[in-house]
């Protein structure tokens, strides 16, 4: 665990420039990791009649990436190291996450597209199987949609409409800074120019286009990991701010809080998540959950709840997801589970909901 906490990315710096003429005995070396999910869906999915779709009632969901990791420490114990994530799928944003970092006993500085210090920080509610907290659930259940295939209610990752795990940005290029662990207490802040939101980055030109991009966001995140006797504890907060010049509106801020608390082979825990906006997605989400583990078997089951603004006016929509999961660690790195999913979306202009079960298997590597 970091032990020290340290208040200063000038002496983060510091540190970095006293490493310069240290020799490290070997280059950054190369190395692979990554994971691989994949679901098989079988359902029920009820929309409103003028919902132009026929969903059919089963299909697959496959996530997955190839992480390519570079890093080598020094002689003087500082770490620096290097990596790029690639989607396992065709995808818009190809090339996910991309940072360089350093790492010591002044704690880790990191520069790149990465997600900020108030969403890595945070925890949320336990779950077996399928997640609810997450987009995943418009995989399984999706939104409605109305004639002409326009979405009926506001739909927003990172927001609290679908997770507490919210940020105002995805993966963009952003300066994160995180202390040193200290009595189970650890900081993050992050600094990011420009939002995006594309997960691409920001480079062409470097510079945040106010009329268009969230500009000079600040995130801050923490959180305290220990064990008491029997018990683990997890507890974290965060909170984001970024200016918004794009019409007119208010500085979006999101607040997160998550608990988690574990004890004789059970995990229980919540997490909750605030956005205070002009945006569809301005309102609230939380979590609750609980899980038992025993030797290589897990069963658990997890809510969701959000209630958000909404892209009309009169009235919110809200979204509640419950799902009851098994699961079994076949080998290291690789589990198995299967999982019943229920979602129901009541929105302002349609509502739908469905019910299944979800089989698959999850591999790290």
């Amino acid at each position: 665990m970091r032990k020290v906490l340290y208040g200063s990315t000038a002496l983060m710096a510091a540190g970095a420039m006293a490493a310069a003429p240290a020799s490290a005995e070997e280059g950054l070396k190369l190395g692979l990791g990554g994971y691989w999910n994949s679901f098989f869906w079988a359902g029920d999915y009820s929309e409103d009649d003028d919902d132009p779709r026929d969903l059919n009632n089963t299909g697959i969901f496959n996530d997955g990436e190839v992480h390519f990791k570079g890093k080598t420490t020094l002689d003087n114990g500082i770490t620096f190291g290097v990596q790029v994530e690639l989607e396992g799928y065709t995808s818009g944003d190809q090339i996910d996450e991309n940072y360089a970092y350093i790492e010591g006993s002044f704690g880790r500085l990191v520069i790149g597209g990465e997600n900020t210090a108030a969403y890595m920080m945070q925890y949320g509610a336990p779950f077996v199987g399928t997640p609810i907290n997450s987009g995943w659930v418009t995989s399984f259940v999706p939104p409605p949609q109305t004639t002409g295939g326009s979405t009926a209610v506001a739909v927003g990752f990172r927001t609290p409409q679908l997770s507490t795990y919210v940020d105002l940005m995805n993966d963009d290029h952003a300066l994160n800074y995180f202390s040193p662990r200290f009595s189970g207490f650890q900081v993050g802040v992050s600094y990011v120019p420009a939002a995006t939101i594309n997960g691409e980055g920001k480079n062409f030109p470097v510079q945040g286009d106010e009329n268009t991009e969230l500009t000079d966001l600040f995130s801050v995140g923490a959180n305290f990991v220990e064990t008491f006797g029997n018990f683990d504890v997890a507890v974290a907060g965060g909170y984001r701010i970024a200016s918004d010049d794009t019409g007119g509106n208010d500085d979006p801020q999101q607040i997160s809080a998550g608990l988690n608390v574990g004890f004789a082979g059970f995990t229980v825990g919540a997490s909750v998540a605030f956005e205070d906006s002009d945006r569809s997605t301005d309102g609230t989400g939380f979590d609750v959950g609980a899980v038992y583990s025993t030797g290589p078997w897990s069963v658990g089951v997890t809510y969701f709840h959000s209630e958000v603004e909404g892209a009309a006016a009169g009235g919110d929509d809200t979204l509640d997801s419950f799902t009851a999961g098994v699961s079994y660690a076949v080998g290291p790195g690789i589990t198995a589970s299967a999982s019943v999913l229920w979602a129901e979306w009541d929105g302002e202009a349609a509502d739908a909901d469905g019910v299944g079960g979800v089989i698959g298997m999850k591999m790290g590597f």
